[in-house]
């Protein structure tokens, strides 16, 4: 039989991703109830208000929102509204961060993650695992990275970010890994493996 403890750490470590999860849902549902129930108390009577209204309201709010950003003249509107805020120096920083980040892990842009692939880490015989975000000189790459070279975007681990580096072909190896494990590899510093050997476990 299994020491209590082992067992005790083992039913620890499935229920914290959890718990964290829902208190981020709980905590993102508060914030947008907050923020579009006061906004509706402040249009209509506060009688009408009902708890939970905020949240009903923000789904279709955010749909919305989506549906209009599809249209040129509207995504102009915003893009010009966003040039405004990014001028804000401090505002700057936090907002493009967040941009940036939502953007590279969002599902239109982790197409752009192209191969998974091992680059050589000088001095030593280290690799570290990237992706390839530019291999194709035909594909509005810069006129830097030549017909030699590729762009890979090498992530950090337990935070957000990474370094994107040129590099010659010959310093890469593409290797059999599907770019969400190869991520959750990445993100866990190599403690957690791909989904498949989870569930087998």
């Amino acid at each position: 039989m299994k020491p209590i403890s082992k067992i005790f750490f083992k039913g620890l470590i499935a229920i914290i991703p959890l718990i964290f999860t829902l208190y981020l849902l709980f905590w993102l549902a508060g914030t947008v109830e907050l923020a579009l129930g006061n906004i509706f108390k402040f249009i209509f009577p506060d009688s009408w208000y009902i708890r939970g209204l905020g949240v009903v309201l923000g789904i279709p709010l955010v749909i919305f929102f989506g549906a209009f950003l599809e249209s040129l003249t509207f995504r102009s509107l915003f893009n010009n509204l966003e040039e405004l805020v990014i001028q804000i120096p401090v505002v700057k920083s936090i907002y493009t961060t967040i941009r940036d980040f939502s953007l590279l892990f969002s599902s239109k842009n982790k197409g752009k993650f192209k191969q998974v692939v091992l680059v050589n880490v000088r001095p030593g015989n280290g690799q570290q695992i990237g992706f390839i975000t530019v291999s194709d000189v035909g594909e509005a790459s810069p006129a830097f990275i030549t017909n030699d070279q590729i762009a890979v975007f090498l992530p950090f681990s337990y935070q957000m970010g990474g370094n994107t580096v040129i590099i010659s072909r010959e310093n890469v190896t593409e290797i059999d890994m599907s770019v969400e494990d190869a991520l959750r590899f990445i993100a866990t510093a190599g403690v957690v493996g791909n989904a498949g050997d989870e569930k087998n476990k």
